[in-house]
Order: C-alpha cells, then sequence, then structure tokens
C-alpha cells in the first residue's frame, strides 16, 4: 500500500494535482470573475487558484478549527481570497447578502465526507437556482464506466449524478465528466470529478483539451 495522505499537508498544486483537470480549470477560468470552493481543508485549491488568477475573487469554507487555521496561513499574502470557518450550508447563505448572482462563477464542491450528512444536495440546488452563469465541479464525483477514478461514498449517500440530479433547478444544463485514464499527480491517486455547467464549455475548450472529457446524459 502506498503512503497515506496527511489531510492536513499543504500541496502547490489544487485539484490533486491531476494535469488534465488543471488544464481543463484555467480555460473554465478564462472568464471567471469568481471562484468558490466548499470545504477548504488547507486552502490548497483555493491558493493555486488564487496565485494564477489574481483578478477572481476567491471564496471558501472550512468547519475543522485546525484546517482552518492552515488554510488561514497558507492564503496570508492573497488579497483576493476569504475563508469562512464555518459549515458549508452557513456560508452558501452568505451569498444571499454579497449580490453576487450576475457573476460568472466557477465552483469546486468538496464538503463530503465520512461521518456527516453531506451538503451536496443543498449546494447544488442552491447554486442553480441563484447563480445564472455557473461551473460546478464537483470533486470525489463517480465517473460512468471509469472505475479507475476514486470517489466518495458514505451510508447512503454517493458522490454521483444521481445522488444530485433532482437538486439541479436550472431548466436547462451540461454535464461533463474526464475522459482520460493516466495519473498525473504525484501526491493522489485519480478522483473523479464531474462538472455541471449552465452553458455549454465547448467554445472554450482548445482542440486538444475537448479529448479529455466527455458529456453526460
Amino acid at each position: 500500500m502506498g503512503k497515506a495522505i496527511n489531510k492536513y499537508t499543504f500541496y502547490d498544486s489544487g485539484f490533486h494535482g491531476d494535469e488534465y483537470l488543471t488544464k481543463i480549470v484555467k480555460a473554465l477560468m478564462t472568464d471567471c470573475d469568481l471562484f468558490i470552493e466548499t470545504g477548504t481543508n488547507v486552502a490548497t485549491t483555493t491558493a493555486y487558484v488564487s496565485k494564477r488568477f489574481p483578478q477572481v475573487l476567491c471564496f471558501s469554507c472550512e468547519p475543522d478549527d485546525r484546517a482552518y487555521k492552515e488554510a488561514v496561513k497558507n492564503t496570508k499574502n492573497l488579497p483576493n481570497v476569504n475563508i469562512f470557518n464555518e459549515t458549508s450550508q452557513n456560508f452558501i447563505n452568505r451569498f444571499e447578502k454579497m449580490n453576487l448572482f450576475r457573476k460568472n462563477a466557477v465552483f469546486w464542491l468538496d464538503a463530503h465526507d465520512n461521518n456527516f450528512e453531506w451538503p451536496l444536495k443543498s449546494e447544488v440546488g442552491f447554486i442553480t437556482s441563484k447563480f445564472q452563469n455557473f461551473k460546478i465541479l464537483i470533486d470525489d464525483f463517480k465517473v460512468p464506466g471509469l472505475p479507475c477514478f476514486g470517489f466518495d461514498s458514505y451510508k447512503n449517500q454517493e458522490c454521483s449524478f444521481n445522488f444530485i440530479r433532482n437538486s439541479i433547478k436550472s431548466k436547462s444544463y451540461f454535464l461533463y465528466y474526464p475522459n482520460y485514464t493516466e495519473k498525473t499527480s504525484k501526491h493522489h491517486p485519480l478522483r473523479g470529478w464531474g462538472l455541471i455547467s449552465s452553458q455549454s464549455i465547448d467554445y472554450i475548450l482548445e482542440n486538444n483539451l475537448i479529448t479529455y472529457i466527455s458529456k453526460g446524459n
């Protein structure tokens, strides 16, 4: 077995260090105003995005006190980062008062683990009912037909499209999955992800990036 990953370890590579995913995220961020993450842990991904897109406002939340303190330390020199020591349920309610729903937003939803009821359904419902232009990346997502990608499950909760399908409030949306099998991270195994977008992303992906994704139903 490989060496266990310390959950409080900070890496200078967001999104599990998945090189294909980071290229896709770079394309998604080209016309983005906001990056919003739930479950920041020590802010590895938030810091990664903030450094590379200093013009984008970054918001995140982390209820674990130790992880939150590490996240604040790891982003202290990044003025476009705002991290809150609270659950995702409380965090997303902040956006009601911020008047940001017309902004183009990229989300990274990662507030799902063992031992508690996930906020994933309420997150997806809130985003798709409030934000006009959204790109929702869900971490640890089940990728149909590609068992090489790990995904989260706990009791009757499976991080998959079937789990959140009925929570999507938008009348139209586009669903995408990874379409590669190569492990590129130095620190993490392949973790599945899904993307729910208010509009097709084909126009912002270069020809070579199109081959890295597949469209879901």
